[in-house]
Order: structure tokens, then sequence, then C-alpha cells
């Protein structure tokens, strides 16, 4: 008997025009002990059936079709109080964005123990107890240091391992991990990961995960189901579907992974076109108008699944056979340095040193002991050059990228934007024009997104706030930003939260090209992404570049991404730049 059995899962959410089908028809299982990997494009609505299993809709979204059996209990019969007694007890969920999903008022010791003196009604000195044992477990470097500390005060991977310890706190049956290690770098993902994979023998734990990152799937899963649009498009076991994948999506969701052994400097494969838009009436195929093997019969008809083994099901008129690089693009290569050239400086980075103090110490009082976050660092960036910026979470990376966009204070050394726009200017004025010269796009895109604005308004914002054209004008160049980032005309009128993690960071992206500026800081810009929709930004960033002579400085953990777009690289390691 399968310990999670969802069966002909639809999910409606009610927007102002018409309602959007998220999810059409999904059916899995999953054993006792079992991993499953769900892929797709954002949007697809692998996270919504995720938060469905849960019971964890927004106000407007409801299961309109389908059972939900978990451990012989269908959980849509549950009242609300029933349900919160599942929620982190027998089912829990890592969410893929851990800075909004923590209490920004409450130490992390409180919001890991939470949970387990909730549901085994221990003490509040056993709660953190239990809460040091578990950060423990996730690696959380200095854990009884983060047990007094608040969400703001740790990098975006160390914010992540704080959600995959509260949920692990009750050790729960089934583990729906929706991107846990997206901000992560490579050598913690690795540890977490293989934290879940001993939790899944030690206790018998199964895990529902939901990523874009193939190398995740392939290594750590029994099996994987690809959606797109709403719908499953192919299931069948880790190994066959790698070896033996039938849909052409599967095909081309493969082909799209950059790969760090990757020497010919080319353009990364990407599908061509953009998914459905889910509030339309949909005939036939959902994937043919991007399918170079659809015929008249995909657009009118809609395949229905069939089994090509034991296990391996998929919803094709015209399938494949196994994996392949020709169905998606690949072209002319970067823009390239020559190396040893004469670098036209834009940006220099001259002895920086940031330092924050411990708890308890005065902002500026002398003599205290401090963190140092940035030591002693220097580099140059050059106009239309990408610096990549590497290192594991905490070492630096993203204050020095908010060093440099003014948002943070350097405590000696110096930042000089060769040519700057605010030169000879004060105050207010000097911000505005600094602004036109370097842009940040930032880890988290959904706290860094106005959530009481709509999104043509949040693009807008810095155009109305450096005087730009006129209304009409300003307007007409948010459509045209948006077509850039792969996003439909009529996303203006609606909210953040109406959108995946995936279609928010491709916002962030809009807002930072909004003034075309000169350099922009780039803090982990697609780890948000699959791996087709991340080509595309990547390639779209490439071809900015070229245009526009855009400066780039690429903070990631991902080292194919940086491998693929930089032209030099520098290597962090506890506030140290330590090889360029």
């Amino acid at each position: 008997m399968a310990l999670l059995s969802v069966s002909d899962l639809r999910i409606e959410y009610h927007m102002r025009r018409s309602p959007v089908v998220a999810v059409d028809g999904i059916s899995l299982e999953i054993g006792e002990g079992e991993c499953i990997g769900v892929v797709g494009e954002s949007g697809c609505g692998k996270s919504t059936a995720g938060m469905a299993i849960m019971r964890l809709l927004a106000n407007n979204g409801h299961i309109s079709n389908g059972q939900v059996v978990f451990d012989g209990t269908d959980l849509a019969s549950l009242d609300e109080k029933a349900m919160r007694g599942v929620r982190g007890n027998g089912i829990a969920l890592i969410p893929q964005d851990p800075m909004t999903s923590l209490n920004p008022v409450t130490k992390i010791g409180a919001q890991v123990a939470e949970g387990f003196r909730i549901h085994r009604g221990v003490s509040k000195s056993e709660g953190l107890e239990r809460a040091l044992e578990v950060l423990k477990m996730v690696e959380m470097p200095n854990p009884e240091q983060r047990l007094t500390q608040y969400p703001h005060q740790l990098s975006g991977g160390l914010r992540q391992r704080a959600m995959i310890a509260m949920s692990l706190v009750c050790e729960p049956k089934l583990l729906i991990a929706d991107e846990p290690t997206t901000a992560l770098d490579v050598t913690i993902q690795a540890q977490i990961l293989d934290i879940l994979d001993g939790l899944r023998e030690r206790l018998g734990m199964a895990i529902m995960l939901i990523t874009h990152d193939m190398g995740v799937i392939a290594g750590r899963t029994d099996r994987v189901l690809v959606m797109y649009a709403g719908k499953k498009v192919e299931e069948a076991t880790t190994e066959t579907l790698f070896s033996e994948m039938r849909h052409p999506y599967t095909q081309s969701l493969l082909a799209s992974v950059p790969r760090v052994d990757d020497l010919s400097g080319g353009r990364l494969a990407s599908i061509p076109g953009l998914p459905p838009d889910l509030s339309t009436d949909l005939v036939g195929c959902r994937f043919a108008p991007r399918c170079m093997f659809a015929t008249d019969e995909c657009r009118t008809t809609e395949p229905e699944l069939k089994e090509d083994s034991p296990g391996h099901v998929f919803a094709c008129f015209h399938p494949v056979d196994g994996k392949s690089e020709t169905f998606v693009t690949k072209a002319s290569s970067k823009t390239a340095l020559a190396e040893g050239s004469d670098r036209v400086p834009l940006l220099i980075i001259d002895h920086l040193v940031k330092d924050f103090p411990l708890k308890g110490e005065k902002l500026f009082s002398r003599g205290g002991p401090v963190v140092s976050a940035v030591a002693n660092v220097n580099f140059e960036v050059g106009t239309g050059e990408t610096f990549g910026l590497v290192g594991e979470s905490g070492c630096g990376k993203t204050t020095i990228g908010r060093l440099i966009v003014g948002l943070e204070e350097p405590t000696s050394g110096t930042i000089t934007f060769v040519n700057s726009k605010a030169d000879g200017l004060k105050g207010g004025a000097a911000a505005r024009a600094a602004a036109l010269d370097r842009q940040m796009m930032f880890q988290d895109p959904y706290a860094s997104l106005n959530p009481r604005k709509r999104v043509g308004e949040i693009i807008a914002e810095p155009l109305e706030i450096q005087g730009t054209g006129t209304r009409r004008t300003r307007a007409e160049q948010v459509l045209g930003i948006l077509n850039e980032v792969g996003l439909a005309s009529n996303v203006v009128e609606r909210y953040p939260h109406e959108f995946s993690g995936g279609q928010r960071q491709r916002i962030g992206l809009a807002r930072a090209l909004a003034l075309y500026p000169r350099m922009v800081i780039a803090d982990e810009p697609v780890s948000a992404l699959d791996v087709s929709i991340q080509a595309q930004i990547l390639n779209l960033m490439q071809d900015l570049q070229e245009v526009h002579g855009l400066s780039y400085i690429l903070i990631s953990h991902d080292l194919a991404v940086v491998r693929y777009i930089s032209h030099r690289i520098g290597v962090m390691y506890l506030g140290k730049l330590v090889e360029v």
C-alpha cells in the first residue's frame, strides 16, 4: 500500500478575468522510503501540487477534483484542526522561499523548536535542545549561536538550512521538498542531500523532491514525474527516464542543462517559445507550439498517457528515442575578452573591508568583537565584462554586491565606479544617478518585490523615479522588457504572489534592466529557475551584454553557470578573495 496516493488531482485558481487550471488530472503514488522527483518548467504546477497535498493553497485556489490519500486517510475529508495535526508531523514541507517562510521577528531556535513543542508537547528548554540537535544534523555552522539569531542575520544558504531543520524536527513520514537546495553552494548541497538520504534509510521517510536541478534528480530519486503546463507528460524510474526518455519535452529539458566540462563557449541549449497561458482554453498537445515534431494531430487532439514498458508512461503521438541535443537551439559563442587585452576598467574595488558587530555590540563602537564579512578584497571589472564570484554560503559574496550598489556602507576601502553619472552630485541626486550606473538582482525575488504593487507598477517604478518619458511610453517600455525576459504582457496586472518562483526571478531581472544600467550585480540570478528558462535567461544576459555593453558581477554557487557566462572568476572563502 502506498504511503501517499494522489488520483486525478485538478487544482483551479479563481483570477480576476478567468480561472487558471494550475494542475490538470495529475496522479502519482509514493511508497514508504521512496524518493520521487517532480520536474518541469516554472509555472507547470510542481509546487502547486505539493501545496495541495499539504492543503496550503492560497485563498483563491481549491481542489476541484481528485483525491489525496496519506497513510490511509483522505486528507480532503479532514477539518482544519485535524489537518494541523498532520502538517509538520506526518507530512512536512521545505518551502521554496526561505526568507518569506521564516518569521522575521522570531529567533531561529524558537522557530525550529515550534513544531516539536506543538506536536510532542515538550517544554521550551526541551524544544530548544531538539532544535540544536537538528541544526547540527543539517550542518549549520555555529549552531548554538544561530539559535539566538534572526532570519535577516543569516545568509541565503543558512536560511535554507534553517528551513530544512524546521521540516525535519518531528521526523515526518513524508517530506515534500520544494527546491530544497536552491540557495546552497555545491558542497553544502551535497551534505544536505546526503542527510536526506540518511533519514530515508534510518526512518523510512518518503520524499517528494520538487526541483529544476536535473543533476539532483539523477543522483537522488527512485522515480521521476515530468510535468508540463499542469499535465503529467512522462513518468518512469530515474534510470529509465535518463536513458530511454520518450517525450520530446523531457529530452529538451536534459539538453538545456549547462555542463561545467563544456568548453565550447557556445550558447546554452534552450527550448524555443514559452509555456501556454493556463487561463485560456487549450486544445491538443500543450507542448505542440514548441515541439519540432508536432503535426496537425498534435495541435487538435490531446494525447493520452500510454505505457511504454512497466512503470514507464508518456503522453506523445511522436515519441523520441532517448536523449539528444537535436531538439533545442544552440548558437554563437559569448562575447570574448582576449586574455591579456587592455581591459577598460568600469569598477575598481580597493582594499574593501566590511565588519559587522557581534550581538550586543553597538554599531559604531570601537574595539568590540566583529565578524569580518569582507576582508581586504581587491578586484576590477571591465566594461562589457562578466566577473563571476563564487564561494560557499556566508563567504561574503552577497555582501560585496550590496556594498557596490550602496545598500551597505564599507568599514574601509574604496569602491570606484569610473566616469559615474553620480560624480559631482550629492544626496538624493547622487543616489538616483548612481542607479543609472548599477542595479542589483536579488537572491530572493519574492522578498524583494512589493506585495502590494502589480508587476507593471514594480517595473515602471524606477522609470518614474528617474522621470523617464511619459506614462504611456513607460508602459510601452515595461511591456518590451517583459517580452525580453520571457513573460506575457498580461502579467502587468498581476501581483507577485500570483507567480511561481522562477517567474518572480524573471520579474526581478526585468526590474533590474528597466533603466538599462551599465552594470548589473546578479545575486544567484538563475538559482530558482528550471533548466530551460535558466538557459534562456543566461543567453538573454549575454545578448544584452553584447548589444548594450553591459558589465555583470555574477554571484553564484553553480559552477557550471559561472563557467558558461563569466570571463574571469573570483573565488571567496571566509571573507577573503583567495583566487582570481
